[in-house]
């Protein structure tokens, strides 16, 4: 485990395990590198170095008072990979984290072989000004997001003691910054970055994503995979199924 440092105020967090080809886990709002538990066992066996990082302000990383839009996000991702020496690498963004991985892909192609976009929310939606309305009810708020996130028809398909292990995570992450989060996922604008996007990409949707329905999660160009009866969350409520696929386009 290691932090590096981003400007002059900021240290992100991140772990680096394994080796081979490389493969950056990025979270989603509102969540930490927590969340890749379920991959990173897997994908070192597979031979993959796997580096997964806390975005600032959530996890482990530091908690600015500012910093939360689209641009220094990505700008993070950029020095993660310069300072790691990182080539070829493949990009793996869950929900929010897809946008990031995007925006580097088409940033930085020669440096990227492969892109796996999982459940992404990647265009303006209402829900994102809906849940900064909620946000001065930030700890609630965060509770029924992540029922929703691994849900399916209404029903958890993930234990309650792993669900609430994070949101204790995502509770402990900067109130301004998971406010400010929000705003940037509503005003974000990534069609211009799709339509250049060139790279191999896979993007994994669950088939009862309450957030986002899997027809929408459309990417020009990519391949679509849908996973039966999988919530949102599927990387971490269908782990081996949805390793097993990732691994397959990765190799």
């Amino acid at each position: 485990m290691s932090w590096l440092r981003v400007g002059s105020d900021v240290r992100l967090f991140y772990e680096d395990f394994g080796e081979g080809e490389p493969v950056v886990l990025i979270h989603g709002w509102p969540l930490s590198h927590r969340f890749w538990e379920a991959q990173t066992g897997p994908f070192v066996a597979a031979g993959k170095r796997v580096i997964a990082y806390d975005r600032r302000g959530f996890g482990r990383s530091s908690q600015p008072w500012d910093g939360y839009d689209p641009p220094t996000l990505l700008a993070d991702l950029g020095v993660l990979v310069d300072t790691l020496g990182l080539d070829r690498v493949s990009l793996v963004g869950f929900s929010t984290g897809a946008a990031e991985a995007v925006g580097y892909a088409v940033s930085a192609p020669a440096r990227v072989r492969r892109l796996v976009l999982a459940s992404p929310v990647l265009f303006p939606d209402p829900l994102a000004a809906d849940l900064h309305a909620a946000v001065r009810h930030r700890l609630p708020m965060l509770d029924d997001v992540l029922l929703r996130m691994f849900a399916v028809d209404g029903d958890q398909a993930l234990d309650e003691q792993t669900r609430r292990y994070l949101l204790r995570h995502a509770s402990e992450a900067s109130p301004k910054g998971t406010a400010d989060a929000l705003l940037a996922w509503r005003d974000a604008d990534p069609e211009p970055d799709l339509k250049r996007l060139d790279a191999p990409t896979l993007v994994v949707t669950g088939e009862a994503d309450a957030f986002v329905p899997a027809e929408e999660q459309r990417v020009p160009g990519a391949t679509l995979l849908t996973i039966a009866d999988a919530p949102h969350g599927a990387p971490l409520t269908h782990g081996e199924q949805w390793n097993e696929q990732v691994l397959a386009f990765l190799a």
